[in-house]
């Protein structure tokens, strides 16, 4: 059985790193820029628009007329809507990257994370901005708070949508993938969009007037398996022909398969099915897979010829900002379909925003359309019963019900992993936060001394999870700041 993807090897998960010569980014966060970007608004061609704070700036002042948003190469504009205040909630970054939420002197509702807002001045975590602070003005907009590594750019690969660096990230990394014609290995989720970013990788590509055949390892027996990929004339290597093969789930073919897989990219040959003579593998390869390659069970010397060139596919989480937008373009889809525009109100596109989707952006288009489909017919919006899989969901639980000792249990059997400890107690990841941060055994990474950092990965051999288990620091944030090592970013 293979276990899920996680970030191990640095050079072959960190996005940043992913190619021989990495698209140049700021070093952490002091060098990124603070940015607003319009997750939902009554005019639906605004969502998406983005202001871009300049680095260390004084505070973001939010109001009717300010700060001014923009859509790239578009005009800028205010929100400028009558039910957003004239006085400024004021958005201030502290040293260390907080971020504080001054509430403005006006009745104006607002909301983070989907709860009301009554304190005059709210703190959030640095790991809080990380995950992207979702705020709501009015009743009527919401905007996300995040960070960006670079500024907005036009999309020349419209099928991945997306206006975060992360996205922005990863269409750069597609276009200089497709101008080679080396084996590429894409990584991520399930429903990350590892099937779009190949067809982007072949539509790119010089070989886009070829087929693209595609093979879902995971649905193809051990017995057919061969006959799939190699078979004469009907396998897909022939099929392709100087095409490409994209083989998804890559990970759960036989290892006879890998096997064979691994000699063609070695020699360009393969022998089809019951033939004598080998014949040319012209197709490119790509393979994809959410799962950990590097547990032995997968053929290693395949896995170092995939690994030429890897792309990462970001969960949906980790780009929040990219909600708004994709939900507009899966409302869009869904209207051209079936000719009708049915309107969701804001507070289920809040509760949109701040869930944690972890089937991605296909989880996402999948409630989307069944919430259109739902407004269409005249019945009332339950997010629960739109959301897939909800079955298996714990109840939902009070923060105040729970012991510190139960979020430190949750945290334990979870890697350290906010999310999905989150899940298992049944809060939200706001909750989460607040929970952890008012323990008084759990440390931000920030609090824990590099010497001691360093004491623990030596102890536990560099594993990061066991490493955060032993700090009770989490794992997330732990991983950052790893990244941020080796890439010489921490000192």
């Amino acid at each position: 059985m293979q276990a899920p993807l996680k970030h191990a090897p640095l050079s072959l998960l960190d996005a940043e790193n992913t190619l021989a010569s990495p698209v140049p980014v700021p070093s952490g966060r002091a060098a990124q820029m603070l940015a607003l970007t319009i997750l939902w608004h009554p005019e639906p061609a605004r969502i998406g628009e983005q202001f871009i704070a300049p680095t260390r700036a004084a505070d973001i002042a939010v109001n009717r007329f300010a700060p001014l948003f923009a859509a790239v190469a578009g005009d800028c504009a205010p929100l400028d809507h009558r039910r957003i205040a004239r006085d400024s909630l004021r958005l201030r970054r502290h040293r260390d990257d907080g971020v504080s939420l001054l509430l403005p002197q006006s009745r104006m509702r607002v909301e983070l994370n989907g709860a009301m807002l009554a304190a005059p001045e709210t703190r959030c975590t640095p790991e809080q901005v990380d995950a992207g602070l979702v705020i709501g003005l009015g009743g009527v907009v919401l905007l996300c708070v995040h960070w960006m590594d670079r500024l907005p750019q036009p999309s020349a690969i419209g099928s991945l949508v997306g206006v975060s660096g992360a996205a922005i990230r990863v269409r750069e990394l597609i276009r200089q993938v497709a101008a080679t014609d080396l084996p590429v290995l894409l990584l991520g989720e399930a429903g990350s969009g590892k099937e779009l970013a190949a067809q982007a990788i072949h539509q790119a590509s010089a070989r886009c007037r070829s087929p693209m055949v595609t093979v879902n390892m995971a649905t193809v027996g051990a017995a057919l398996a061969e006959a799939e990929l190699f078979g004469a004339g009907s396998g897909a290597f022939a099929q392709a022909r100087d095409g490409i093969v994209f083989l998804d789930k890559i990970g759960f073919a036989p290892p006879v398969v890998q096997a064979m897989l691994r000699r063609v990219l070695q020699t360009g040959e393969y022998r089809p099915s019951g033939a004598r003579m080998k014949e040319a593998a012209k197709a490119r390869l790509i393979g994809a897979s959410d799962h950990d390659l590097h547990d032995g069970s997968f053929n290693q010397a395949l896995l170092r010829r995939l690994e030429a060139l890897v792309v990462y596919l970001p969960p949906l989480r980790e780009r929040r900002c990219d909600i708004g937008v994709l939900a507009l373009h899966f409302m869009q889809s869904w209207s051209a379909r079936t000719g009708c525009t049915p309107e969701l109100p804001v507070a289920f596109m809040s509760q949109l925003c701040n869930h944690d989707w972890p089937g991605n952006v296909r989880q996402l288009g999948s409630v989307v359309q069944r919430a259109m489909s739902a407004v269409q017919a005249g019945q009332p919006l339950d997010v629960d019963a739109l959301m897939p899989g909800v079955a298996g969901r714990p109840a939902r639980t009070r923060p105040n019900k729970l012991s510190p000792q139960a979020v430190l249990d949750a945290l334990e059997a979870n890697g350290w992993l906010i999310r999905n400890a989150a899940l298992a107690l049944g809060v939200s990841r706001p909750s989460m936060y607040k929970l952890m941060e008012a323990h008084p055994a759990i440390r931000q990474i920030g609090q824990i001394a590099p010497a001691e950092i360093e004491a623990a990965l030596a102890a536990h051999g560099g594993d990061a999870g066991r490493c955060a288990a032993a700090l009770k620091t989490p794992s997330e944030a732990l991983r950052r700041y790893l990244r941020g090592r080796a890439a010489g970013k921490v000192l």
